[in-house]
This record gives structure tokens, sequence and C-alpha cells, in this order.
């Protein structure tokens, strides 16, 4: 949902963002909300990096390149 702020900011008509705060663990950075209105954040990339949590939720779960 995060990167829902990039692709509206893309489209100048666009009327609304979805933001849910039960994903702002997944994150160590918060999107920034003034006066109503989402700020597209000015850090490299999307503007977001994965929290601890996440990357262990993550590294748990995960058997990437391995045959079961």
């Amino acid at each position: 949902m995060e990167i829902h702020l990039h692709l509206a900011a893309a489209y100048p008509e666009e009327p609304w963002l979805e933001h849910f705060e039960w994903l702002e663990p997944m994150f160590n950075e918060r999107l920034e909300l003034k006066d109503g209105r989402m700020h597209v954040p000015n850090r490299p990339g999307l503007g977001f990096s994965l929290s601890e949590q996440a990357l262990a939720w993550t590294a748990e779960k995960a058997a990437f390149g391995k045959q079961p």
C-alpha cells in the first residue's frame, strides 16, 4: 500500500490514497500526513525500508531456490 503513494503522485487527478496503519510495523519509516495530504518521501528508492520484524517474517517463511 505504501507504494500506491508514488502511483497516486504521478496522476494529478488521483482523488484518494489508501493507507492501512496495521502495515506500519513492516517499515522503518512512516508516511507523512499533513493537512489531509500524504507527502511523497524524498528518501532513495521508494523511500521505505523493511523493518527487522518484517525481515524476520520473510527469513523464517521463505525458502528461495530450494527444492522440497
